[in-house]
């Protein structure tokens, strides 16, 4: 398995969070099946129960595909989780959470990218394993400046949600 610790230093530690939020978007994230949105309000609101559930869905394959085909490197899945979560509270999560309280945005939005955050790195360090897919390109949109925040439509099909 790949070290979480080299994806973090490499690209996640070089994210500029948020400061492309409500410019244009140049990049076909998403093979472009992606819906703009205009604010924080409609960002927010975006981040709902609805999204959560996809996400974690989608996360679950990851886990279900490991736990089928590689037991034994599934094993070692918690140990990871405890590290990327050491990483990252170490880490961004700090700078995140100074930039949601000091512009009053709602917690929920520090979360969903917590949690995005996490599952990018699980589906970094499985990645000899299982080739990576949707975190990975949320994580684009992350290093683009700019906010994945929803899914418009029913899984797979529909658009996902960017500010």
């Amino acid at each position: 398995m790949k070290s979480i610790k080299d994806f973090y230093n490499e690209r996640v530690a070089k994210v500029r969070w948020f400061e492309n939020c409500g410019k244009e978007i140049s990049e076909p994230y998403f093979e472009g099946n992606i819906k703009i949105v205009d604010s924080w309000t409609k960002a927010q609101k975006g981040i709902n129960g609805k999204w959560d559930n996809l996400k974690l869905e989608i996360r679950n394959n990851l886990t279900g595909t490991l736990h089928e085909r590689w037991r034994n490197e599934y094993r070692e899945w918690n140990t990871i989780t405890l590290e990327a979560k050491a990483v990252l509270q170490k880490g961004v999560l700090n700078e995140l959470k100074s930039y949601v309280s000091a512009n009053n945005i709602n917690y929920r939005v520090y979360e969903s990218v917590e949690w995005d955050l996490l599952c990018v790195l699980m589906e970094y360090a499985y990645s000899d394993l299982v080739a990576p897919g949707f975190y990975f390109k949320m994580f684009d949109v992350y290093e683009a400046g700019h906010l994945p925040c929803g899914w418009k439509g029913k899984w797979p099909e529909g658009s996902v949600l960017i500010y």
